[in-house]
């Protein structure tokens, strides 16, 4: 991927921002978790995004040329990665805190390079070390003793992880379908077609959960908390991220996505009074050290092989 420097460090800075919006959606993600069932709540936001951006598409227009075949297939293919990801977070939700979710989803800053790598493309040795000091910060972020234990791992977290396997497939399919794609129709794509898998998957698993609607009666809480996730974290954090990978590699992204974990923590500790102390401030500099390290040495040097 020929990317230049300034090209690095827009995309960067694009990513960051849309991990200070997907930092803040765990609290509401959580708090939904009262009135809706994870399944119904993951897929109906995404059919929500999916109809918003294609309702704006009148304001802004699309001047890159459309290639139907590579949509369709970047669009089903991101869907069905991102859906399970954010349903397997909103699953795990329901049984750890805000804070773990944002630092076990940050583990797809490891996951991704070491998928990158059955893709053809041998990272940086400069690249390791900025995964390995993050790791050590998200650590310091997730775990408040510092007491990192296998057995204080509950299922919600299991979950978790699961997702940030497939949050890193989702980085690294992205990173080729966003270089010669309409940005606002793969968004609209993937969301769509992440959406009606999960919508597929509900009816034929779990139609209770799926058809079984909170009451707005006696509180607008659960569609504030849907249409926060729907709008926020789906059309514009997802979207962001799709601009900012058109210009950063998939590995280089996934490290400065991995802030998500900090900001995480930080309205974790503002809105559900949930822990932040020294140790996510000492955990919070490592990963931001990370990230500088990243941007400065260089980047991915390919393998040898080609992904569609």
């Amino acid at each position: 991927m020929n990317i230049s420097y300034s090209d690095n460090i827009k995309g960067a800075l694009i990513l960051l921002i849309a991990s200070v919006i997907w930092g803040s959606t765990f609290i509401p993600q959580k708090v939904a978790m009262d009135f809706w069932s994870p399944l119904q709540f993951t897929a109906i936001r995404f059919l929500i995004g999916s109809l918003f951006l294609l309702l704006i598409i009148p304001i802004f227009g699309i001047s890159e040329k459309i290639n139907r075949k590579s949509l369709i297939i970047y669009g089903l293919s991101l869907g069905f990665f991102l859906g399970f990801a954010a349903l397997f977070q909103q699953i795990g939700l329901v049984t750890t805190t805000a804070t773990n979710a944002g630092f076990y989803t940050s583990l797809y800053v490891l996951f991704v390079p070491i998928i990158g790598i059955f893709l053809g493309y041998l990272p940086h040795k400069s690249l390791w070390l900025a995964v390995i000091i993050c790791m050590i910060g998200s650590i310091f972020l997730g775990i408040p003793e510092g007491d990192f234990r296998l057995d204080k791992i509950n299922i919600g977290d299991v979950w978790v992880i699961a997702g940030s396997l497939f949050w890193a497939a989702h980085v690294q399919i992205l990173s080729y379908g966003v270089k010669n794609n309409s940005i606002i129709l793969l968004a609209i794509l993937q969301f769509f077609f992440a959406g009606l898998i999960l919508t597929i998957f509900g009816i034929f698993f779990f139609s209770e959960d799926l058809l079984s609607f909170p009451s707005f009666s006696n509180s607008f809480v659960p569609l504030i908390t849907l249409l926060y996730c729907s709008i926020g974290s789906v059309c514009i954090a997802f979207v962001l991220q799709m601009v900012g990978q058109r210009y950063s590699p998939p590995n280089e992204a996934a490290i400065v996505m991995s802030t998500e974990a900090i900001f995480a923590a930080f309205f974790g500790w503002i809105i559900l009074a949930e822990f932040f102390n020294s140790r996510i401030i000492l955990g919070s500099i490592m990963i931001f050290l990370g990230i500088i390290i990243s941007q400065i040495f260089p980047y991915s040097v390919k393998k040898g092989s080609n992904l569609l």
